[in-house]
């Protein structure tokens, strides 16, 4: 299991290294760093405090996007989107932990084979990926069904709706800014 999956990402006011010290506190083992907007220097600055922050509490610690940047700060796996290098290259190569977001049975099924988890969504509207239709529940459940490998749920989950999507049978939840 999982579990909660935290994303950090400095587009909500408070730094990365925060971010993580107060979810890895309240026992979160799963760490991925996100961030979109600086310099490479200083996302491998960030990057490294975070290894060292994660490997403190024995977590898991993810990298969004950059595979040199997992390679460079000895991150256990790197989480690849739709968009970045293609997952296929990445699993031929890469030893450690690869997850691939996906937003439909057919993108979840082509990632199966290289990845070790899917990340499936958005389920519900949010801010963050703002050009992608939620898949809803059903749309969830049809990914953990059809996919053999462990599903997290990513996309406008909060309070009011994570025991709805936690009885689909994902294995984790993904959370940048609830």
């Amino acid at each position: 299991m999982i579990g909660l999956y935290v994303i950090t990402t400095s587009e909500f006011g408070r730094s990365h290294e925060e971010l993580a010290e107060l979810a890895l506190k309240a026992g979160v083992r799963f760490i991925q760093f996100r961030e979109k907007g600086m310099s490479v220097r200083r996302m491998y600055e960030i990057a490294k405090k975070l290894r060292t922050l994660t490997s403190e509490y024995s977590a898991t610690f993810i990298v969004n996007d950059r595979v040199d940047l997992a390679l460079a700060v000895d991150a256990d796996g790197v989480h690849l989107g739709q968009d970045d290098i293609p997952f296929e290259v990445v699993g031929d190569f890469f030893d450690g932990i690869l997850g691939v977001s996906t937003h439909s049975v057919e993108e979840a099924k082509r990632a199966e084979r290289y990845a070790d988890y899917v990340s499936a969504g958005p389920v519900f509207r949010t801010d963050v990926k703002r050009d992608l239709k939620p898949i809803g529940l059903e749309g969830l459940r049809k990914i953990v069904l059809e996919v053999g490998k462990p599903v997290v749920a990513i996309g406008g989950i909060n309070r009011d709706n994570v025991e709805d999507v936690l009885k689909v049978g994902v294995k984790g939840v993904a959370v940048i800014s609830a």
